[in-house]
């Protein structure tokens, strides 16, 4: 059963901050998120999109907390991810995704990983999906 949408665009950020603080995230996750504390989850989302964090903070969103997010504001964690590896590890892992994001991610790898198309072609590795 999927899990229910907490985290849309004007929603508050801060639950999910507080989240942050139970996983116990790093110290390096706080100048992350500080200065959207009172702001709301599209305008922190909103922050991948304009390059503020590496993308591999959006990877950790998106693998602790993605299917929790609504579609909206995946596709623009998604969308600055460039590398190919990392876009083809996320199709694979991630069960939830929906065919757009699925999409948006194979435009990322196909064609730049023949060895990983291939074996994932020849049902050597499988998607969680």
């Amino acid at each position: 059963m999927p899990k229910a949408i907490k985290y849309k665009s004007d929603t508050l950020a801060d639950g999910l901050f507080d989240r942050f603080g139970k996983l116990n995230a790093c110290a390096e996750s706080v100048p992350f998120y500080k200065k959207y504390i009172g702001k709301t989850f599209g305008e922190f989302i909103d922050g991948f999109s304009r390059g503020e964090y590496d993308p591999a903070w959006g990877v950790w969103l998106l693998k602790l907390f993605g299917e929790e997010i609504d579609l909206k504001e995946r596709l623009k964690v998604i969308a600055p991810i460039k590398d190919s590896m990392t876009a083809f590890n996320l199709y694979l892992d991630l069960s939830w995704l929906t065919d757009k994001e699925s999409k948006l991610l194979e435009s990322k790898f196909k064609g730049k990983l023949p060895t990983a198309e291939r074996e994932l072609r020849d049902g050597i590795v499988k998607r969680s999906k």
